[in-house]
């Protein structure tokens, strides 16, 4: 995957995936919801466990969650071939002032870095917003995206009482010059 955005307007982004493939990654919008539909459908049945905690049939009420509340907050992003939307992530801003997260991808484009891509533009978005940090349940058999999170400096836990959920977070506080500065062996 190409290291560098292409922005192409406000929230419209071109990213090359393995070196030849153009998508375009863009925030999701009302008139998205029948791709949305075609793509949570077209998902084989362990994706949409992993991504919505069940393999059969998302609701459509589910598939207009995914396209976020849009109040200045919450980021619903899709990731679009031509017309087709290959990949969704969303955060919703929670009380304490961090994203929940969520990341799927169409099951022919996994492996190829649009999870891992994806999860750093939520983390580069939220940390512009001044949000205090990241956080998501992820099944504990989803042992690609356990990887991809830890790699990305997450941290992970069971979650309490439940052996088939990590909780995994990560602190997005910004670090001032003038905490830099208070911590330079420089200074003594």
């Amino acid at each position: 995957m190409a290291r560098q955005d292409t922005p192409t307007n406000e929230m419209s982004l071109r990213w090359t995936v393995c070196g030849d493939r153009d998508v375009t990654v863009r925030g999701a919008e009302p008139g998205d919801v029948s791709a949305l539909r075609r793509f949570i459908d077209g998902l084989s049945r362990e994706s949409r466990y992993f991504r919505f905690l069940s393999g059969g049939q998302v609701g459509d009420a589910v598939v207009s969650r995914v396209l976020g509340r849009h109040d200045g907050r919450d980021i619903a992003l899709v990731v679009t071939d031509g017309e087709e939307v290959v990949a969704n992530a969303v955060y919703v801003v929670n009380d304490a002032d961090e994203a929940e997260f969520a990341v799927v991808v169409a099951d022919a484009w996994q492996g190829r870095g649009l999870g891992r891509r994806l999860i750093q533009h939520l983390q580069q978005l939220a940390r512009a917003a001044g949000l205090r940090g990241m956080r998501g349940d992820v099944l504990s058999e989803n042992r690609r995206m356990l990887a991809i999170v830890r790699e990305l400096g997450f941290s992970t836990r069971r979650a309490p009482g439940d052996a088939y959920v990590q909780e995994v977070s990560l602190r997005l506080a910004a670090v001032t010059r003038e905490a830099w500065l208070a911590h330079d062996w420089f200074q003594g």
